[in-house]
């Protein structure tokens, strides 16, 4: 007894691709070789999921005004016309690469084997208290990687135990096995069960709700930061909707790109127990790690290393506050290689690594 064949495969991965790429009104390629398609609001791939079949289309949410940034760093999708939203077609090389990721959970933590991810950051947690959202902003670079490993910096939302945590996650990141290249791009990614059976990076599953025509979870940076220049950054929020429950996911001020329901997340219901600021690496199969952000050892100068700027929490009022010092965390698995500080004072914490060995 074992796995599929060879066929199964190819057949499950078309069954996979003709569930996710519904028909377009528009085909869009972009400048840096993505391609999009215009999916009708109410037929995008996200209603189809069994959890979201009874929120059916809501009229108010397709008529969100798309509003947009002048001072973006990242390329949006223009084109789709009225009533439609841009969803990124999702190839067959798509499904395989993602599935090697897979093999690596994006939840995990330290532990000096290949393939093994490591942070460099901040973590919130205040026993006895839930949140309803976060919001930071995160400076940009283009670290360098090898095909089998990522360098990233984020933004996450978690609550429960590894094993069954329900999560979302919002950066930018730099991850030939899940874009192809060695481009920076966001991301997103969700599970409602630690990643076993639920969730996935972007839109490779059925699960966030595209609404903004212009911004996605994919979007491509022409320019990144450079050492000792103006950072390039931007903000990232994660944040729950009265009433609805609705986990919003926002860029810049309120932009809304889209959403997931509450229904994929049964352990956010009291809301999120804890948060995360900072970078995240992944090793390659030789067990080295790569560059974090700058790719220079942690120093206290933002023009030379990463950084989460500005943070905020919004609690149970959906007051947004600023983290209590003595409630926050350094969470820091490689030493060796990567390294994390939080300043009071300015509000920022700072993160990067050199990487290029191995965290044992």
């Amino acid at each position: 007894m074992g796995g599929m064949s060879s066929e199964e495969e190819d057949l499950d991965l078309e069954a996979q691709l003709n569930s996710l790429n519904k028909p377009p009104v528009k085909t869009i390629q972009t400048s840096w070789g993505d391609l999009y398609d215009c999916i009708e609001f109410h037929k995008q791939p996200a209603f189809d999921h069994p959890l979201l079949k009874k929120y059916k289309h809501s009229m108010r949410e397709e008529m969100i005004v798309s509003k947009k940034s002048d001072t973006m760093p990242m390329s949006g999708v223009d084109g789709c016309p009225k009533g439609t939203v841009p969803i990124r077609r999702t190839s067959k090389e798509d499904l395989i690469r993602a599935k090697s990721l897979s093999v690596s959970s994006p939840l995990s933590s330290s532990n000096p084997r290949p393939g093994v991810e490591y942070r460099a950051g901040v973590t919130y947690l205040k026993m006895g208290e839930a949140f309803n959202g976060a919001r930071g902003i995160v400076s940009v670079w283009n670290p360098k990687v090898n095909q089998d490993q990522f360098s990233s910096a984020e933004m996450a939302l978690k609550s429960g135990p590894q094993e069954q945590t329900s999560a979302i996650k919002f950066g930018w990141t730099v991850n030939p096995q899940l874009y192809g290249d060695n481009m920076t791009r966001t991301f997103a990614y969700w599970t409602g069960d630690g990643g076993h059976k639920t969730g996935c990076y972007n839109t490779l599953c059925k699960g966030f709700v595209q609404v903004h025509q212009t911004y996605t979870p994919v979007m491509f940076f022409q320019n990144t930061s450079q050492v000792r220049k103006p950072p390039v950054a931007f903000t990232v929020e994660i944040s729950r909707e009265p009433g609805t429950g609705k986990w919003w996911l926002m860029i810049e001020k309120d932009i809304k790109i889209g959403y997931w329901a509450k229904d994929l997340f049964p352990l956010f219901r009291p809301g999120v127990e804890y948060i995360y600021w900072g970078g995240r690496v992944k090793s390659g199969k030789d067990g080295v790690s790569p560059a974090m952000t700058s790719g220079i050892n942690l120093n206290r100068f933002q023009e030379t290393t990463g950084f989460f700027d500005a943070l905020k929490l919004k609690d149970k009022n959906d007051h947004n506050l600023e983290p209590v010092r003595k409630h926050l965390e350094d969470t820091i698995d490689c030493p060796k290689f990567y390294g994390a500080k939080y300043w009071a004072d300015n509000n920022i914490v700072l993160f990067s690594g050199r990487g290029g060995g191995t965290c044992v």
